[in-house]
């Protein structure tokens, strides 16, 4: 079995079009985005309608959500190393889309619990496949780079949520409870799922009319162009763990932090300062947008400038630069008795806490074979998303209730929990950085082989 590692026949003066497909993938990233975290900004609405405490709501936030997202992401990358990719994403978009609506429509933690992992399921296909499409679209020189966009818009996303989700909410919390057909009397905070739900359903148009299935680069070279089983899958991880290892356990730790940041952060401020959802979401969907979104752009423009200076363990080595400029910042927002003060150290914790997905993820392609792209991402996801966003928002929210005992200290938990996630994941590209520069350079070594 030749699994020699290939690359993108694109050439790289005519990146017009990918750009363009780079952009749709990125818009229906910011839109799942956009459906995956408004929960984040209804906590408090809705434990007070359902009557649920912190650990309940987490369980929505996270573990109904990641749980099915990453037990489904192994079988939906298999489908994505074999099948059309395009309509796989778009079949998703479409189940992700209805499954946020009927989040507005639970009326019982148990329907919104079915509602978030539906949610899930749909979400699932869209990494596999964006990540697969666009390596067969940018050559390698620029795909780091593009790779860390399509990571950097789960921000934008994620601040859309925030920003456009506090507006939505806060309109409809100055108006009666309307009654809806066939529903009957919804709270604001389920006319808020329900608005979010829509914009997917108009891109999939879009997707589906205008951007193109691309050809499977270096497929002749890849088992004859046959997808790869799951015992291959995970004999190429079992025998690549010291390359792959350190990035999917070092950005699942970094995951796990961000993800309890995102979760909690709005609630703290809420509690702490008093702040209304709409207030704190305009704001802290801010930083999402403009302090995320940059931090995984300048990630992955980091590992390619530490790249050209001949760093071959420049991917992980970028990540660990991030890490450690985050934690003090991580530390001391949720601690300080000042408002301001708290937001601006704020800033710089969503700046350097998001670089590392702008050069772990991205150095996966660099190293997978073409038909195995949709496997070892849907195995990246399973492990992340179940540490991040399984494990991450639950952990505070057990903190919270079991060790701190007040929900008005949630800033504790936050500060406690997060900072030693990153710590760990400090601690793991540090070890990590040796077998991947030197795994790194053997295949930069093969490529530059005539023939």
């Amino acid at each position: 079995m030749n699994m020699t590692r290939e690359h993108s026949e694109t050439e790289e003066g005519n990146l017009a079009y990918p750009s363009y497909v780079l952009f749709v993938l990125c818009l229906a990233s910011v839109i799942s985005f956009l459906d995956r975290q408004i929960i984040n900004l209804l906590v408090d609405p809705i434990k007070a309608d359902m009557g649920l405490s912190d650990t309940q709501i987490s369980l929505l936030q996270g573990f109904a959500f990641a749980l099915f997202y990453s037990l489904a992401a192994i079988p939906l990358g298999r489908m994505v190393d074999g099948r059309n990719r395009k309509k796989i994403i778009a079949l998703g978009m479409v189940l992700w889309s209805f499954a946020t609506a009927l989040c507005g429509l639970s009326r019982y933690f148990w329907q919104l619990f079915v509602a978030r992992m539906i949610v899930g399921i749909g979400e699932a296909t869209l990494f596999p496949g964006g990540f697969s499409m666009l390596a067969d679209y940018f050559p390698r020189k620029t795909l780091t780079r593009a790779l860390s966009i399509f990571n950097g818009s789960t921000f934008f996303g994620a601040g859309l949520a925030l920003i456009i989700g506090g507006q939505i909410y806060g309109a409809m919390d100055n108006m009666d409870n309307p009654n809806l057909p066939f529903v009957g009397s919804v709270s604001p905070w389920q006319l808020t799922f329900m608005a979010v739900s829509l914009p997917g359903l108009l891109l999939v148009v879009l997707l589906l009319l205008t951007v193109k299935e691309p050809k499977r680069t270096g497929a002749n070279h890849d088992n004859g162009g046959e997808v790869y089983s799951l015992r291959d899958g995970w004999h190429y991880l079992k025998s690549n763990k010291a390359t792959l290892a350190p990035i999917i356990f070092g950005t699942s730790l970094v995951a796990m932090s961000l993800y309890s940041i995102a979760s909690w952060t709005p609630s703290f401020y809420i509690r702490t300062y008093g702040m209304t959802p709409a207030e704190i979401g305009s704001i802290f969907g801010l930083y999402f947008v403009v302090f995320g979104g940059a931090g995984v752009i300048c990630g992955g423009f980091l590992a390619d400038w530490l790249k050209g200076r001949g760093r071959s363990d420049s991917n992980i080595l970028a990540g660990l630069i991030a890490v450690f400029c985050a934690i003090p910042f991580i530390v001391l927002y949720p601690l300080v008795d000042d408002l301001q003060l708290s937001l601006w150290l704020l800033a710089p914790v969503m700046f350097f806490g998001s670089m590392p997905y702008g050069t772990g993820p991205t150095a996966l392609p660099l190293l997978v074979p073409n038909r195995l792209r949709g496997q070892v991402m849907g195995i990246y996801m399973l492990i992340v998303n179940l540490i991040g966003q399984g494990c991450g928002p639950w952990i505070v929210a057990l903190f919270t209730d079991y060790v701190v005992g007040d929900p008005d200290k949630v800033g504790i938990s936050i500060s406690v929990v997060c900072s030693i996630g990153f710590t760990c994941a400090a601690i793991v590209f540090l070890f990590g950085r040796k077998p991947f520069g030197e795994q790194i350079a053997k295949e930069e070594q093969v490529i530059s082989q005539p023939g």
